[in-house]
């Protein structure tokens, strides 16, 4: 009976032991993925490339900038929006707000999905709840200026 014990309390002390290590290593590769966005794009080429997606026909016309209540552009702030960023859409300057202080469904959520470092090639979604809108698109840079490659936009369900 206590080479069962003793061996259920081996089984169990690597079980556990195994789940310390992955989240470790599921800590460690969020960090990574966090550093390679960082490290293949300066704060400035961060800036020039969101004020282009900012700038696009789809996310000016969901934005509907003349509307009260609609500027200043709020984004969420993610691992690539940071508040560190000095963005400006519409003459105005783009306020960064935390997730947890999401007050009504004018805060945008821009997130990087697809990240192409070696072709500086990036894919994009924005939410933008108080339209019900969803963009997408593809930017790129082509010499020393960000390209919108292709833009579209649907109503979220």
């Amino acid at each position: 009976m206590s080479k069962k014990v003793t061996f259920s309390i081996m089984i169990l002390a690597i079980l556990c032991n195994c789940k310390e290590k992955r989240e470790e290593v599921d800590k460690i590769e969020v960090q990574q993925k966090s550093n390679i966005t960082e490290n293949c794009l300066s704060k400035n080429e961060k800036e020039k490339m969101l004020e282009k997606i900012l700038k696009t026909y789809d996310f000016q016309l969901f934005l509907d900038p003349e509307v009260d209540g609609r500027l200043p552009v709020r984004l969420q702030k993610n691992d690539f929006v940071t508040e560190d960023l000095e963005l400006e859409s519409n003459g105005f300057p783009v306020v960064f707000e935390d997730s947890l202080d999401l007050p009504y469904g004018n805060i945008h959520r821009l997130r990087i999905i697809d990240r192409d470092c070696e072709n500086q090639k990036f894919g994009y979604s924005i939410f933008y709840p108080i339209e019900g809108a969803i963009m997408t698109g593809t930017v790129s840079k082509s010499d020393t200026t960000w390209l919108i490659t292709d833009s579209n936009w649907g109503i979220k369900d």
